[in-house]
């Protein structure tokens, strides 16, 4: 009895480890609800992420921050399927493209880290529901263990189409 009870608690305690454990493999069908027009606050400022429908093995995302009527900052973006798997690959200021492999995928959360990056080295995404996620950058910053967090909410691309 003693050893059936065991044997049960092992393969219990293996099925949770298996299915509880983070994923490294992903693809574009993974983020595919990312497709569309993205706003968020920070402050005064107005956040907008703006991604294609996927395609070719690659999502295209522009993102800008505009803050009294101006564009403070922009960014190029990619997902792409590379080993059956996802990158993520920022661009800020339309400079040199950075390389953030996915480190871990766990239900509708994605991390993508670069540990050689200077700040940040990790890139979250994460589904909250329905026209809803949360973006994370974090990492260390001039020593110090640092995390911003953008609440994003679906929006219609252009207002004034009907």
């Amino acid at each position: 009895m003693f050893i059936r009870r065991a044997m049960l608690s092992l393969l219990i305690l293996t099925a949770m480890v298996t299915f509880g454990q983070a994923q490294k493999k992903a693809s574009l069908d993974d983020i595919s609800w990312l497709s569309g027009c993205w706003e968020g606050r920070q402050g005064t400022a107005i956040l907008e992420e703006i991604w294609s429908k996927p395609a070719g093995g690659s999502m295209l995302g522009l993102g800008r921050t505009v803050k009294e009527n101006r564009t403070i900052s922009f960014e190029f973006m990619q997902f792409r399927e590379e080993n059956e798997s996802l990158v993520f690959l920022p661009q800020p200021q339309g400079g040199a493209r950075v390389s953030f492999p996915l480190k871990d995928s766990f239900g509708s959360k994605l991390t993508f880290e670069n540990k050689e990056h200077d700040f940040p080295q990790r890139v979250i995404y994460e589904r909250k529901g329905p026209g809803l996620f949360l973006a994370a950058i974090e990492g260390i910053y001039k020593g110090k263990q640092e995390r911003e967090e953008f609440q994003m909410r679906k929006v219609r691309c252009n207002p004034k189409d009907e």
